[in-house]
């Protein structure tokens, strides 16, 4: 079975590639981008801050991702929107999840 590439897929691979990035932060980029537009069987590029928000509480609700999983989808997300379709606008409404302090062994927080 051969997938097709599309022009967006290679695109962003290609302004990943530019920007140095390793080939597993490519592939795992290009991932949460491929999940992201299948579970609205649609084009990134048709989808908006409003599928954006739905797609981050379903990770959330839902998925129950990891706040590690839910970070790196977000950091796709703003890298598609800010670098590869040029919306910077976008990108500030697209939050990372808040790392969970740990405590140490000594009882204070790390």
């Amino acid at each position: 079975m051969t997938t097709k590439i599309t022009p967006l897929r290679r695109r962003m691979t290609e302004d990943l590639q530019i920007r140095n990035y390793s080939r597993e932060t490519i592939r795992a980029y290009l991932g949460c981008i491929a999940r992201f537009a299948k579970h609205f069987n649609t084009c990134p590029s048709e989808l908006g801050q409003q599928e954006i928000r739905q797609y981050q509480l379903y990770l959330l609700h839902e998925r129950k991702s990891s706040y590690v999983s839910f970070n790196q989808v977000s950091a796709a997300l703003k890298f598609l929107y800010g670098t590869t379709l040029d919306r910077d606008f976008m990108i500030e409404q697209i939050p990372y999840s808040k790392v969970p302090k740990k405590l140490c062994p000594c009882g204070e927080v790390e």
